[in-house]
């Protein structure tokens, strides 16, 4: 877990450079999604009669010649003149309607922000990203902006999205998101997210062990790898002498193990010495 941090950021920075800056609104408009507060001009090849200059409203329609009310909100400004032509053919207006639309004033309004907490190197609260292309926008980023996560973090996180019952909790893998470069469960971040950096899961090891002590559980580890991190057994160790003590809910029980048996976060795994 020591090189994970970097990871996080050394990815981040990839998807920063894929970035262009100071693009205008009509070189991103294609794939701006609208809102509510944006400012369109619309026009109809051919119609200028039909040509609006309109704001969205906070329901997210504009008012729209012949149309009347026309949802504008979460489409791109391609889809929204799909949108428009099929309106306009389907009602019988404009046969084989060629429309236009162009992102005329971004709306400003504060988008909101995002709260990490954990094992980061800067918890707190950070602005959405905004027109101005500062903030963060997925949890790259964000992970990027807060610091990276630390040497003790766990190889997941958790994502609380608000909902009308509270918040809606969704494990995420950073494994496979950084390590393995599956960035599509990168996700994008709405205004009210929290995200949450555990700590790594450990276990511990006693008895007849080199090195006796508390430590890092990883992935799919299994006793034989924990006897390896703790230096292997001593010389008066007994192999066939290995206790787990595993906790399950309230209470804790002994279990059989071998050296293939997988471990589990809090396990406590303690080598007897041989018997002379």
């Amino acid at each position: 877990m020591v090189t994970f941090a970097k990871q996080v950021l050394y990815t981040a920075a990839l998807i920063a450079l894929t970035l262009v800056p100071g693009l205008s609104i009509s070189q991103t408009s294609s794939s701006t999604t609208l809102g509510p507060g944006d400012v369109v001009r619309i026009s109809v090849y051919g119609l200028p009669d039909l040509s609006t200059l309109t704001r969205i409203d906070d329901a997210g329609n504009i008012s729209f010649p012949l149309l009347g009310s026309v949802t504008l909100q979460n489409r791109t400004t391609t889809e929204a003149e799909k949108h428009i032509a099929e309106l306009l053919e389907s009602g019988g207006i404009v046969r084989n309607a060629q429309v236009t639309l162009f992102l005329e004033e971004r709306n400003t309004r504060d988008v909101g922000t995002v709260t990490i907490l954990g094992k980061v190197g800067r918890p707190g609260k950070y602005p959405l990203q905004g027109d101005t292309g500062t903030g963060v926008a997925s949890i790259v980023d964000l992970l990027a902006t807060a610091g990276g996560t630390s040497d003790d973090a766990a190889d997941h996180i958790f994502l609380m999205r608000p909902s009308d019952s509270g918040y809606v909790r969704s494990r995420i893998d950073l494994i496979q998101m950084v390590q393995l470069g599956e960035l599509s469960n990168d996700q994008a971040l709405v205004s009210g997210d929290v995200v949450l950096v555990p700590a790594t899961d450990v276990f511990y090891i006693y008895g007849q062990v080199r090195r006796p002590g508390r430590y890092p559980l990883e992935r799919d580890m299994t006793v034989m790898q924990a006897l390896s991190v703790a230096s292997g057994i001593t010389d008066i160790g007994n192999e066939n002498g290995i206790l787990l003590r595993r906790r399950e809910g309230s209470s804790s029980s002994e279990i059989d193990v071998e050296i293939t048996t997988p471990l589990r976060s809090g396990d406590v795994i303690y080598v007897k010495a041989k018997r002379f």
